[in-house]
């Protein structure tokens, strides 16, 4: 797989057989800034909206694993707890952040609820070629959500309190038990790099996400 990986013959290629844009083609420098647009948009999350961020998905596995981005991926994943504690306050909370972004021009894929897509730190080409997409978690109860894969399947305390990971040297919060987190999102057998054409997750539709799902 590494050599596969790093040779510029493989086709770049999303999981679902798009054209993809993989960050192993990409200088440092670059990579440096996507990384500190993260801890900017944390601020932002904690300071205007009083809700954490954590990374998710596709780069939470990246700073668990390797402490970086993965060499192979094309987009950045983190997701904010929400405050809210009813699916409408859950969507008023989430409109109002996603607005925020839009009113200073960050935004680059609106959605109707459950997650959206802003740009991080612009490409050598001066365009957002890696955008950062803001996931919807919540908790019911003592059961935690993450808006679209993890329907109550972990208990909240598996994911709070946060600790601490590092992506490209830089610090962020991560699911208290972010091995179990991703088990649950990928299954067992996360350690092992895979390209993307390789990749699986666990998907579905959920009654407790229906409130979510684009129409």
């Amino acid at each position: 797989m590494q050599s596969e990986l790093y040779n510029p013959e493989v086709e770049r290629i999303d999981h679902y057989g798009r054209p993809s844009k993989w960050f192993v083609d990409y200088p440092t420098d670059y990579l440096d800034d996507l990384a500190a647009s993260l801890k900017e948009i944390e601020l932002v999350l904690q300071l205007e909206f009083g809700v954490s961020m954590y990374l998710t998905w596709g780069s939470l596995l990246g700073a668990i694993r390797e402490g970086d981005f993965i060499p192979h991926d094309f987009d950045i994943d983190v997701s904010y707890v929400s405050r809210a504690r009813s699916p409408v306050g859950i969507q008023k909370e989430f409109h109002r952040i996603q607005e925020h972004f839009r009113r200073f021009k960050r935004l680059l894929k609106p959605a109707p609820s459950g997650k959206f897509m802003i740009g991080g730190a612009l490409a050598p080409s001066g365009l957002y070629e890696h955008g950062i997409e803001i996931w919807t978690s919540f908790v019911v109860g003592q059961d935690f959500y993450a808006y679209p894969t993890i329907p109550g399947w972990l208990p909240a305390r598996a994911v709070r309190p946060f600790r601490t990971a590092y992506l490209r040297g830089l610090p962020f919060s991560v699911p208290n038990q972010a091995e179990l987190f991703l088990d649950r999102y990928l299954g067992s057998d996360w350690r092992s790099p895979k390209l993307p054409k390789d990749h699986t997750e666990k998907t579905g539709r959920y009654a407790c996400f229906d409130f979510l799902y684009p129409d």
